[in-house]
């Protein structure tokens, strides 16, 4: 009599019932791991912070004093000196910066009335070296003026030309200097532009005396008269 424990033929059953159980236990927790890994790789939405989170929201004072502001207040009261000693630092501090912009104010404008000084001198320094030029070309505009009356009468007229395009040429290039000629006739008599070397009986223009003839032209730059023109009047 055989035991039923001991067959061969049942230990190979019982061997491969035992190896076809761990493959339906293992293929279960498969699922359930793929499962897992779906929900761990889903992203999730920020949530907002709500009200009831806890978060309480930050004033403008607070967000001011957090980024780098001064709470006066707050320093007032943490400082050992009394509000009356604060009171008078800060007037000392008051008054000192008032003197410090009244110096501000005069410095600016003594620089502003040496600017202008300094612009009005060089204007005078460059009106004055102009008339100095001008000055020292009267007499050669003089024989320039001879010279074209001269030349008038001469039978060469290339010589006339020349002459009269040199004299204008000079004329222009002192014109662009401010340089003017005084040779009106007709006008009254000006003794700060004219000089009176002769005289002619006349009644003048309403009793005063009257330019007539121009002997030598005279010349002025601006208000300055460089040289008075040498005239004669009637009246």
């Amino acid at each position: 009599m055989t035991n039923p424990t001991n067959d061969p033929a049942d230990s190979r059953a019982g061997q491969h019932a035992d190896a076809a159980e761990p493959a339906e236990a293992s293929s279960a927790p498969r699922v359930d791991t793929d499962a897992e890994v779906s929900e761990a790789t889903e992203p999730t939405e920020p949530t907002e912070p709500t009200e009831a989170s806890g978060a309480s929201p930050v004033s403008d004072t607070e967000a001011e004093v957090g980024s780098g502001g001064l709470d006066i207040e707050a320093l007032a009261d943490s400082d050992p000196r009394s509000k009356g000693e604060l009171l008078a630092e800060l007037m000392a501090a008051e008054a000192k910066r008032d003197e410090y912009l009244d110096d501000l104010r005069r410095s600016h404008a003594d620089f502003e009335n040496y600017r202008r000084r300094v612009m009005r001198d060089g204007a005078l320094q460059r009106a004055a070296g102009k008339a100095e030029v001008a000055g020292s070309l009267l007499e050669v505009l003089d024989d320039l003026d001879r010279t074209l009356v001269a030349a008038e009468g001469s039978p060469d007229p290339d010589l006339h030309t020349g002459v009269r395009l040199v004299a204008s040429k000079l004329s222009d290039a002192l014109r662009q200097l401010g340089l003017e000629r005084i040779d009106a006739t007709g006008v009254a008599f000006d003794p700060e532009v004219h000089e009176a070397v002769q005289q002619q009986p006349g009644d003048g223009i309403d009793g005063e005396p009257m330019v007539v003839t121009v002997l030598r032209p005279g010349y002025r730059m601006g208000d300055r008269v460089l040289r008075a023109a040498m005239v004669a009047v009637q009246g």
